[in-house]
């Protein structure tokens, strides 16, 4: 989904959230030295201790309603080649007591009607009418910064990590509801599929030293850089190993007299394939650098831009940031592109009723000169709902009950519900069990209540032939080259002041890779991002990290 790729680039907030076991037994000294007042936000940014982090999060506590087919291997999560067939009702009381409840969420595809069998459905098992302000992704921010503003929020609201507000840190406690008393430590207890999420998924909730929300778990990999795998196997094209067999391919692609090129804005694996740190690391002499200072990152900003130059990255993209790569993949104008690891299947439901061939696949791992490829831990949690701030008690509960429903894992019949709607109505198992939505489902289900919460990522979606094992393979590959950022354990909060920072920064390398200011100039445009606040910036990590010990 190109829209979550173009919107990571320009994350304004870094979340760098703590590993459970491990890290959090190897959590270092406590942090407070760049919060005012004890840690909370401020306009100086703030760093919550992981020892302060670890009392404030649930308790885990793991369930499993169908044992998967295919384990997790090396840290990759288990797959599920099969659809359970018999579902056990996981919930066995009405979450909702008959009301209303408002929550606003995200869409990345056309609306559903807003009164449809469903909703209807969904709503009936939950016991209240969950009525969904769904705002178009590309205008979500927007929508919550005017509601924030405002002060008109639902009571439940979805924030991705890619759309948190600017100065959030200072909204969120006069907005949000602490639910630090609700589900710290073992009070989660009262919301067993909640108590079921990842400790590392709620680190990213904390906020002002509270716990403000509800995560959505991440997969494993923000990204990948996909080909189109039936056009390389009818061109004889073998996938990359080198920075240098990345280009010939992109040569070998591109002919526009044939209506294809090579590729669309995939500067972000270009990253990753030079081994550019995250965002923050240390030099050989122990000072703290960003990565756009880095060797590296040239050698990734020379690469792009070479693509873009000869004309391999396709017009439509080039010529705009919000260029539509999806569709442009899909329909096979471009061979490659960059997206999240959701746009895999998303993409086989799309195009395999039309075209049984389509195979899309990510390259397996490779560095730009062939040295073990670095693949940096994504954060744990890519959405959090909030629940608004003056509500009693008993609301409260009741909002968490519902998250608690929506959280129900594989082999439930909530998360069949929540998925695939009723069966036989909104979906049909095939002669493998594997559900496939009818034309009724796909016109009436969107992700809306699987964005107010989610279980635990895994490998699922059976009736794509060969996407789990394939999915399963490459994450069981890739596992073992991840890498912690050096900001991982730590929960940072930067000064308000500066979140502006990545994305004015993001704003001039757009020109360096789109040729509208030379390559040439990126000395510069680093030394202007030194002095409108990196440097900055730069003091207050490094004060944060020194304290950490790292």
């Amino acid at each position: 989904m190109n829209a979550f790729s173009e919107a990571r680039i320009s994350r304004r907030t870094l979340l760098s959230a703590l590993g459970a076991g491990a890290a959090v037994t190897a959590a270092g000294p406590l942090l407070s030295a760049c919060s005012s007042g004890g840690g909370g936000s401020t306009s100086g940014g703030s760093v919550t201790s992981e020892d302060r982090l670890t009392a404030l999060l649930p308790s885990y506590s793991p369930i499993e309603y169908a044992a998967p087919d295919l384990p997790g291997v090396q840290g990759s999560v288990p797959g599920y080649t099969s659809y359970p067939g018999e579902l056990i009702r996981a919930v066995t009381e009405t979450p909702g007591t008959g009301g209303e409840v408002t929550a606003m969420t995200p869409a990345y595809w056309p609306l559903a009607p807003s009164d449809n069998a469903y909703y209807r459905a969904v709503n009936e098992r939950l016991g209240a009418e969950v009525n969904f302000s769904v705002v178009n992704g590309s205008d979500y921010a927007a929508r919550l910064n005017a509601q924030l503003a405002g002060g008109e929020m639902p009571e439940l609201t979805v924030i991705p990590d890619w759309d948190v507000p600017a100065r959030f840190g200072e909204a969120v406690g006069g907005s949000f509801t602490d639910l630090t008393e609700y589900l710290q430590g073992d009070a989660v207890a009262a919301y067993p599929r909640l108590a079921n999420l990842p400790t590392r998924s709620w680190a990213y909730c904390v906020w002002n030293e509270g716990l403000r929300a509800v995560p959505t778990p991440a997969g494993l990999f923000p990204l990948a850089l996909y080909h189109r795998h039936d056009l390389f196997q009818q061109a004889g094209l073998a996938p990359p190993q080198s920075a240098d067999d990345l280009y010939r391919l992109c040569t070998e692609i591109t002919d526009p007299d044939a209506g294809r090129w090579a590729c669309g804005n995939i500067f972000l694996e270009v990253k990753r394939m030079f081994s550019v740190p995250a965002e923050w690391s240390r030099d050989s002499a122990g000072n703290l650098v960003n990565e756009a200072e880095t060797e590296a990152f040239a050698e990734a900003v020379a690469f792009m831009a070479r693509l873009f130059e000869e004309g391999h990255v396709h017009p439509t993209v080039a010529g705009s940031t919000t260029g539509q790569e999806k569709e442009l993949f899909e329909s096979g104008a471009l061979w490659l592109f960059s997206d999240g690891m959701g746009a895999w299947q998303e993409a086989l439901a799309r195009q395999l009723p039309a075209n049984p061939n389509f195979d899309m696949r990510p390259f397996p791992a490779f560095s730009h000169d062939g040295s073990e490829p670095v693949y940096y831990t994504q954060e744990a949690a890519n959405l959090m709902t909030f629940i608004r701030s003056d509500l009693p008690r008993e609301r409260v509960e009741e909002l968490l009950r519902i998250l608690d429903f929506c959280a129900a894992p594989i082999g439930s019949e909530e998360n069949y519900l929540v998925n695939y709607g009723i069966e036989g109505e909104h979906s049909e198992r095939g002669a493998d069990g594997a559900p496939a939505l009818t034309d009724l489902g796909s016109r009436e289900i969107t992700i809306t209540y699987g964005f107010l919460a989610k279980p635990p990522y895994i490998v699922d979606q059976s009736q794509y032939p060969g996407y789990v094992e394939a999915m399963h393979a490459w994450e069981a590959e890739v596992a073992p080259f991840q890498v912690d950022k050096l900001t991982d354990g730590l929960r940072i909060e930067e000064p308000p002041r500066l979140t502006g920072l990545v994305q004015q920064l993001d704003d001039q390398l757009q020109d360096l890779l789109r040729g509208r200011r030379p390559v040439s100039e990126l000395p510069s445009v680093i030394e202007g991002w030194r002095r409108d606040g990196g440097d900055e910036m730069r003091e207050f990590y490094a004060q944060a990290l020194d304290d950490a010990g790292r």
